[in-house]
Protein backbone atom coordinates (compact mmCIF):
# COMPACT_ATOMS: atom_id res chain seq x y z
CA UNK A 1 0.00 0.00 0.00
CA UNK A 2 1.42 3.71 -0.79
CA UNK A 3 0.42 6.83 -1.84
CA UNK A 4 1.68 8.85 -4.49
CA UNK A 5 2.13 12.18 -4.98
CA UNK A 6 1.91 14.59 -8.35
CA UNK A 7 1.04 18.09 -8.76
CA UNK A 8 -2.19 19.27 -10.14
CA UNK A 9 -2.18 21.12 -13.18
CA UNK A 10 -1.98 24.81 -12.96
CA UNK A 11 -3.66 26.28 -16.33
CA UNK A 12 -6.62 26.19 -17.60
CA UNK A 13 -7.94 27.09 -21.15
CA UNK A 14 -11.16 27.89 -22.32
CA UNK A 15 -13.38 29.35 -25.24
CA UNK A 16 -15.60 32.15 -23.75
CA UNK A 17 -17.22 33.44 -27.07
CA UNK A 18 -17.96 31.53 -30.05
CA UNK A 19 -18.48 34.47 -32.49
CA UNK A 20 -16.29 37.45 -31.73
CA UNK A 21 -12.36 36.91 -32.68
CA UNK A 22 -9.33 39.26 -32.15
CA UNK A 23 -6.73 39.38 -35.44
CA UNK A 24 -8.16 37.08 -38.64
CA UNK A 25 -5.69 34.83 -38.80
CA UNK A 26 -4.09 33.67 -42.62
CA UNK A 27 -3.29 29.85 -41.27
CA UNK A 28 -4.59 27.90 -38.68
CA UNK A 29 -0.98 28.21 -36.26
CA UNK A 30 -2.07 32.16 -36.36
CA UNK A 31 -5.29 31.62 -34.45
CA UNK A 32 -3.37 30.51 -31.62
CA UNK A 33 -0.81 33.64 -31.22
CA UNK A 34 -1.23 35.54 -27.43
CA UNK A 35 -2.43 38.84 -28.41
CA UNK A 36 -2.62 40.00 -25.09
CA UNK A 37 -1.34 38.74 -21.63
CA UNK A 38 -2.52 40.39 -18.31
CA UNK A 39 -2.84 40.11 -14.73
CA UNK A 40 -5.61 39.57 -12.77
CA UNK A 41 -4.94 40.95 -9.36
CA UNK A 42 -2.67 37.88 -8.41
CA UNK A 43 -5.31 35.67 -8.84
CA UNK A 44 -4.43 34.46 -12.42
CA UNK A 45 -2.47 35.87 -15.53
CA UNK A 46 -4.40 35.52 -18.96
CA UNK A 47 -3.22 34.98 -22.26
CA UNK A 48 -5.53 35.73 -24.92
CA UNK A 49 -5.12 34.44 -28.46
CA UNK A 50 -6.42 35.52 -32.07
CA UNK A 51 -8.93 32.90 -32.26
CA UNK A 52 -10.18 34.34 -28.82
CA UNK A 53 -9.53 31.62 -26.44
CA UNK A 54 -8.33 32.83 -22.52
CA UNK A 55 -5.62 30.87 -21.09
CA UNK A 56 -5.69 30.95 -17.10
CA UNK A 57 -1.80 30.40 -15.39
CA UNK A 58 -2.85 30.01 -11.45
CA UNK A 59 0.74 30.82 -9.98
CA UNK A 60 1.81 29.46 -6.68
CA UNK A 61 1.46 32.75 -4.78
CA UNK A 62 -2.74 32.16 -6.29
CA UNK A 63 -5.99 31.40 -3.72
CA UNK A 64 -6.59 29.41 -6.60
CA UNK A 65 -3.10 28.18 -6.80
CA UNK A 66 -2.94 23.65 -8.15
CA UNK A 67 -2.34 21.94 -4.82
CA UNK A 68 -0.76 17.98 -5.09
CA UNK A 69 -2.83 15.26 -5.85
CA UNK A 70 -3.05 12.31 -3.22
CA UNK A 71 -3.27 8.46 -5.77
CA UNK A 72 -4.11 5.68 -3.14
CA UNK A 73 -2.11 2.56 -4.70
CA UNK A 74 -3.23 -0.72 -2.90
CA UNK A 75 -6.08 -2.71 -1.43
CA UNK A 76 -8.60 -1.84 1.41
CA UNK A 77 -9.62 0.98 2.54
CA UNK A 78 -8.70 4.27 0.77
CA UNK A 79 -7.37 6.26 3.47
CA UNK A 80 -9.41 9.30 4.76
CA UNK A 81 -6.36 12.02 3.57
CA UNK A 82 -6.64 10.77 0.10
CA UNK A 83 -10.67 11.53 0.32
CA UNK A 84 -10.25 14.48 1.35
CA UNK A 85 -7.76 15.40 -0.88
CA UNK A 86 -9.85 14.78 -3.71
CA UNK A 87 -13.16 16.68 -2.15
CA UNK A 88 -10.05 19.57 -2.21
CA UNK A 89 -9.26 18.86 -6.14
CA UNK A 90 -13.45 19.53 -6.77
CA UNK A 91 -13.50 22.28 -4.77
CA UNK A 92 -10.92 23.99 -6.14
CA UNK A 93 -11.54 23.30 -9.95
CA UNK A 94 -15.29 24.84 -8.92
CA UNK A 95 -14.16 27.77 -8.06
CA UNK A 96 -11.67 27.87 -10.75
CA UNK A 97 -14.05 27.77 -12.94
CA UNK A 98 -16.18 30.62 -11.26
CA UNK A 99 -13.25 32.87 -11.48
CA UNK A 100 -12.74 31.70 -15.22
CA UNK A 101 -16.79 32.46 -16.20
CA UNK A 102 -16.39 35.51 -13.93
CA UNK A 103 -13.42 37.53 -16.04
CA UNK A 104 -15.25 36.31 -19.26
CA UNK A 105 -18.67 37.96 -17.62
CA UNK A 106 -17.02 41.28 -17.14
CA UNK A 107 -14.98 41.30 -20.68
CA UNK A 108 -17.70 40.68 -22.93
CA UNK A 109 -20.49 42.60 -20.55
CA UNK A 110 -18.44 46.05 -21.05
CA UNK A 111 -17.81 44.70 -24.99
CA UNK A 112 -21.46 44.42 -25.19
CA UNK A 113 -22.20 47.98 -23.41
CA UNK A 114 -19.57 49.74 -25.33
CA UNK A 115 -20.77 48.35 -28.73
CA UNK A 116 -24.51 49.19 -28.17
CA UNK A 117 -25.42 45.43 -29.13
CA UNK A 118 -26.55 42.26 -27.19
CA UNK A 119 -24.51 39.75 -25.80
CA UNK A 120 -23.45 37.60 -28.76
CA UNK A 121 -21.78 34.39 -29.05
CA UNK A 122 -21.21 33.92 -25.42
CA UNK A 123 -20.44 30.75 -24.09
CA UNK A 124 -20.52 29.54 -20.22
CA UNK A 125 -17.35 26.98 -18.99
CA UNK A 126 -17.94 23.83 -17.27
CA UNK A 127 -15.34 21.82 -16.03
CA UNK A 128 -16.11 19.58 -19.85
CA UNK A 129 -15.21 22.51 -21.76
CA UNK A 130 -11.86 23.24 -20.33
CA UNK A 131 -8.13 22.12 -21.72
CA UNK A 132 -4.72 22.26 -20.25
CA UNK A 133 -2.32 24.67 -21.96
CA UNK A 134 1.46 25.19 -22.69
CA UNK A 135 3.03 28.71 -24.06
CA UNK A 136 6.13 27.93 -26.75
CA UNK A 137 7.33 31.13 -27.65
CA UNK A 138 4.15 33.43 -28.63
CA UNK A 139 2.05 30.92 -29.48
CA UNK A 140 -0.45 28.98 -27.01
CA UNK A 141 -0.22 24.87 -27.27
CA UNK A 142 -3.38 23.22 -26.17
CA UNK A 143 -4.15 19.32 -24.96
CA UNK A 144 -6.47 18.61 -27.61
CA UNK A 145 -10.08 17.57 -26.01
CA UNK A 146 -12.75 16.34 -28.20
CA UNK A 147 -15.46 18.77 -27.35
CA UNK A 148 -13.55 22.25 -26.88
CA UNK A 149 -11.55 21.11 -30.36
CA UNK A 150 -14.80 20.99 -32.29
CA UNK A 151 -16.08 24.15 -30.64
CA UNK A 152 -12.67 26.24 -31.83
CA UNK A 153 -13.02 24.32 -35.23
CA UNK A 154 -16.65 25.60 -35.66
CA UNK A 155 -15.86 28.85 -34.61
CA UNK A 156 -12.86 29.16 -37.46
CA UNK A 157 -15.64 27.36 -40.05
CA UNK A 158 -18.34 30.29 -38.86
CA UNK A 159 -15.73 32.75 -39.50
CA UNK A 160 -14.43 31.88 -42.83
CA UNK A 161 -18.04 30.95 -44.51
CA UNK A 162 -19.19 34.27 -43.19
CA UNK A 163 -16.47 36.55 -43.95
CA UNK A 164 -17.76 39.04 -41.56
CA UNK A 165 -15.80 41.68 -39.97
CA UNK A 166 -18.37 42.64 -37.58
CA UNK A 167 -17.10 40.17 -34.97
CA UNK A 168 -13.91 41.49 -34.83
CA UNK A 169 -12.75 43.21 -31.83
CA UNK A 170 -10.49 46.40 -32.06
CA UNK A 171 -7.17 47.11 -29.98
CA UNK A 172 -9.17 49.70 -27.85
CA UNK A 173 -12.20 47.63 -27.30
CA UNK A 174 -9.82 44.75 -26.16
CA UNK A 175 -7.47 47.25 -23.44
CA UNK A 176 -10.79 48.50 -22.36
CA UNK A 177 -12.31 45.51 -21.52
CA UNK A 178 -9.13 44.27 -19.86
CA UNK A 179 -8.74 47.68 -17.86
CA UNK A 180 -12.32 47.29 -16.77
CA UNK A 181 -11.41 43.24 -15.60
CA UNK A 182 -8.56 44.96 -13.43
CA UNK A 183 -11.02 47.89 -12.12
CA UNK A 184 -13.71 45.34 -11.08
CA UNK A 185 -11.25 43.00 -9.13
CA UNK A 186 -10.38 45.98 -6.96
CA UNK A 187 -14.08 47.08 -6.66
CA UNK A 188 -15.39 43.85 -5.80
CA UNK A 189 -13.46 44.71 -2.30
CA UNK A 190 -15.74 47.64 -1.23
CA UNK A 191 -18.62 44.89 -1.02
CA UNK A 192 -20.06 43.49 2.37
CA UNK A 193 -22.56 41.84 1.68
CA UNK A 194 -22.92 40.35 -2.05
CA UNK A 195 -20.35 38.48 -3.83
CA UNK A 196 -19.61 40.53 -6.64
CA UNK A 197 -18.33 37.31 -8.82
CA UNK A 198 -21.02 34.88 -7.85
CA UNK A 199 -23.50 37.76 -8.81
CA UNK A 200 -21.52 38.32 -11.90
CA UNK A 201 -21.54 34.95 -12.90
CA UNK A 202 -25.41 34.29 -11.99
CA UNK A 203 -25.93 37.46 -14.41
CA UNK A 204 -23.76 35.99 -16.90
CA UNK A 205 -25.78 32.24 -16.78
CA UNK A 206 -28.87 34.04 -16.44
CA UNK A 207 -28.13 36.22 -19.62
CA UNK A 208 -27.21 33.20 -21.96
CA UNK A 209 -30.50 31.09 -20.62
CA UNK A 210 -32.71 34.07 -21.45
CA UNK A 211 -30.66 33.71 -24.99
CA UNK A 212 -31.66 30.15 -25.17
CA UNK A 213 -35.21 30.26 -23.99
CA UNK A 214 -34.72 29.26 -20.78
CA UNK A 215 -37.23 32.02 -19.27
CA UNK A 216 -38.02 30.96 -15.34
CA UNK A 217 -34.39 29.80 -15.35
CA UNK A 218 -33.15 32.79 -15.97
CA UNK A 219 -35.88 34.81 -14.16
CA UNK A 220 -34.99 32.94 -10.92
CA UNK A 221 -31.71 33.16 -11.01
CA UNK A 222 -31.62 37.06 -12.09
CA UNK A 223 -34.23 37.69 -9.03
CA UNK A 224 -31.47 36.33 -6.72
CA UNK A 225 -28.84 38.36 -8.45
CA UNK A 226 -31.61 42.18 -7.85
CA UNK A 227 -31.75 40.33 -3.95
CA UNK A 228 -28.45 40.55 -3.24
CA UNK A 229 -27.21 43.41 -5.31
CA UNK A 230 -30.33 45.74 -3.18
CA UNK A 231 -29.16 44.74 -0.49
CA UNK A 232 -25.92 45.91 -1.43
CA UNK A 233 -27.09 49.14 -2.38
CA UNK A 234 -27.79 49.47 1.73
CA UNK A 235 -24.81 48.65 2.28
CA UNK A 236 -22.99 50.94 -0.31
CA UNK A 237 -24.40 53.97 1.25
CA UNK A 238 -24.23 53.12 4.52
CA UNK A 239 -27.55 52.79 5.45
CA UNK A 240 -26.79 50.47 7.58
CA UNK A 241 -25.18 51.09 11.23
CA UNK A 242 -21.84 50.60 11.27
CA UNK A 243 -21.53 50.84 7.37
CA UNK A 244 -19.62 53.61 6.05
CA UNK A 245 -20.63 54.99 2.43
CA UNK A 246 -18.32 54.24 -0.28
CA UNK A 247 -16.83 56.69 -2.74
CA UNK A 248 -18.86 55.11 -5.44
CA UNK A 249 -22.12 55.90 -3.72
CA UNK A 250 -23.02 59.31 -5.08
CA UNK A 251 -26.70 59.44 -6.16
CA UNK A 252 -28.78 62.18 -3.73
CA UNK A 253 -31.60 60.63 -1.10
CA UNK A 254 -33.38 60.88 2.06
CA UNK A 255 -32.43 58.13 3.72
CA UNK A 256 -31.51 57.05 7.48
CA UNK A 257 -29.52 54.74 8.98
CA UNK A 258 -31.58 51.08 10.46
CA UNK A 259 -30.25 48.70 12.84
CA UNK A 260 -27.98 45.56 11.58
CA UNK A 261 -31.26 43.56 12.98
CA UNK A 262 -33.89 45.43 10.33
CA UNK A 263 -31.61 45.17 7.66
CA UNK A 264 -31.32 41.01 7.86
CA UNK A 265 -34.98 40.35 8.56
CA UNK A 266 -36.17 43.08 6.07
CA UNK A 267 -37.88 41.02 3.22
CA UNK A 268 -37.11 42.05 -0.65
CA UNK A 269 -40.24 44.21 -1.05
CA UNK A 270 -39.68 46.20 2.20
CA UNK A 271 -36.05 46.85 0.93
CA UNK A 272 -37.11 47.35 -2.50
CA UNK A 273 -39.92 50.23 -1.01
CA UNK A 274 -37.33 51.60 1.07
CA UNK A 275 -34.81 52.47 -1.44
CA UNK A 276 -37.94 54.07 -3.42
CA UNK A 277 -39.02 55.78 -0.40
CA UNK A 278 -35.75 57.31 0.24
CA UNK A 279 -35.46 58.55 -3.73
CA UNK A 280 -32.89 56.31 -4.36
CA UNK A 281 -34.69 53.94 -6.63
CA UNK A 282 -37.07 56.10 -9.14
CA UNK A 283 -41.01 55.28 -9.40
CA UNK A 284 -40.20 53.48 -13.16
CA UNK A 285 -37.46 51.37 -11.26
CA UNK A 286 -39.32 50.31 -8.52
CA UNK A 287 -42.31 49.47 -10.14
CA UNK A 288 -40.34 46.97 -12.59
CA UNK A 289 -38.56 44.99 -9.94
CA UNK A 290 -41.62 44.95 -7.92
CA UNK A 291 -43.64 43.40 -10.53
CA UNK A 292 -40.40 40.82 -11.72
CA UNK A 293 -41.05 40.14 -7.72
CA UNK A 294 -44.36 39.50 -8.10
CA UNK A 295 -43.46 37.27 -11.65
CA UNK A 296 -40.85 35.46 -9.47
CA UNK A 297 -43.46 34.46 -6.73
CA UNK A 298 -46.34 33.29 -8.69
CA UNK A 299 -43.32 30.95 -10.90
CA UNK A 300 -42.38 29.53 -7.46
CA UNK A 301 -45.30 29.19 -5.72
CA UNK A 302 -48.40 28.56 -8.52
CA UNK A 303 -46.17 27.38 -11.25
CA UNK A 304 -47.04 30.41 -13.76
CA UNK A 305 -45.81 30.58 -17.07
CA UNK A 306 -42.31 33.20 -17.58
CA UNK A 307 -41.56 33.97 -21.37
CA UNK A 308 -38.92 35.16 -22.62
CA UNK A 309 -40.22 39.09 -22.18
CA UNK A 310 -40.53 38.47 -18.82
CA UNK A 311 -36.55 37.49 -18.90
CA UNK A 312 -35.65 39.93 -20.64
CA UNK A 313 -37.10 42.67 -18.38
CA UNK A 314 -35.12 41.03 -15.57
CA UNK A 315 -32.18 41.22 -17.22
CA UNK A 316 -32.33 45.13 -18.11
CA UNK A 317 -33.36 45.61 -14.47
CA UNK A 318 -30.05 43.95 -13.12
CA UNK A 319 -27.99 46.09 -15.62
CA UNK A 320 -29.80 49.17 -14.04
CA UNK A 321 -29.17 47.90 -10.51
CA UNK A 322 -25.21 47.14 -11.25
CA UNK A 323 -25.17 51.00 -12.20
CA UNK A 324 -25.40 52.07 -8.38
CA UNK A 325 -22.26 49.59 -7.13
CA UNK A 326 -20.19 49.36 -10.36
CA UNK A 327 -18.70 51.63 -13.07
CA UNK A 328 -20.60 52.16 -16.42
CA UNK A 329 -21.44 50.95 -19.31
CA UNK A 330 -21.39 47.40 -18.57
CA UNK A 331 -24.38 45.25 -20.01
CA UNK A 332 -25.06 41.41 -19.85
CA UNK A 333 -28.02 41.85 -21.58
CA UNK A 334 -29.20 38.97 -24.46
CA UNK A 335 -31.22 38.82 -28.06
CA UNK A 336 -33.78 35.83 -28.46
CA UNK A 337 -35.32 34.66 -31.58
CA UNK A 338 -38.60 34.53 -32.29
CA UNK A 339 -40.43 33.99 -35.80
CA UNK A 340 -43.87 36.14 -37.21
Amino acid sequence: MSIQKSKFPNRILVLPNAKYVFVKGQTANDYWKVIRTFDCAGMATVYITSIGTFGFMFPDSSDLASIDVLKFCGQGNVPEKVTENDDAIHILQEKRMLFINFISAVFWGRVSANKHTSLVGALYNGQDKIAAFDIVGNTVCIQSTKLISRIIKEKVDTINIEKSQSYFLKDNDIDDAISYIQHLLVRQNDFEYADLQSCMVMNYQAAILHSQQHAAASLVLNFSVIESLVREIFMAYGLVANSTIKSFATKQHSLQKISKKNFVDMKVYKAIETLCAGGLLDDYLYNRLDSARKKRNNLMHKGEIIDPRDSGDCQTLVRDLWTFLIDTPFELNAAWSYRR
